[in-house]
């Protein structure tokens, strides 16, 4: 028996065989520097912000304020648990809608009187906690040709 069989590099059977090695493999990490590099600016700029005061956003410049005479007032606030919600047609004033199929329908009706009125908007305003679903609920029964539909988020002053 020869060397070369006994180590494996003869085409026979070797005592130790050859072991094949796989080509090293490569990883290119230079979008993960630049992603890093991005976040260390992003960061940078947050804290030197915040270090030095209140950050001065930029005032909307396309918006314009909507005219509460002529626009209809829908107040929607959060009930006891997720499920439901307090619906009051105009400002918090009186007794709260409770029941869905009632909500729909008065809201329905105001929206009808006020585009008899010549009003020509509807405004709902509702607390930040309000699920998605309701507020597109609510404003389905509020849609009406004709009438431009807002939607708000109210926001609760802080106690200072």
């Amino acid at each position: 028996m020869s060397v070369a069989a006994l180590i494996g590099d003869a085409p026979g059977e070797g005592l130790f065989p050859r072991l094949h090695r796989a080509p090293d493999a490569e990883f290119d990490i230079t979008a993960m520097i630049d992603l890093v590099f991005m976040m260390n600016i992003y960061f940078l700029v947050t804290f030197i912000t915040v270090a030095m005061g209140e950050i001065n956003l930029p005032v909307a410049s396309h918006a314009a304020p909507l005219d509460r005479d002529k626009a209809t007032v829908i107040t929607v606030l959060a009930g006891p648990d997720w499920r439901t919600v307090f619906v009051y047609l105009g400002d918090k004033k009186g007794t709260p809608l409770m029941e869905p199929d009632d909500q729909v329908t008065q809201i329905t009706n105001d929206v009808e009187r006020a585009a008899a009125q010549g009003k020509t908007a509807v405004l709902i305003k509702a607390e930040k906690g309000i699920r998605l679903r309701e507020i597109k609920r609510l404003a389905a029964a509020a849609a009406r040709e004709g009438m431009t539909l807002h939607i708000a988020i109210i926001e609760k002053e802080s106690a200072s």
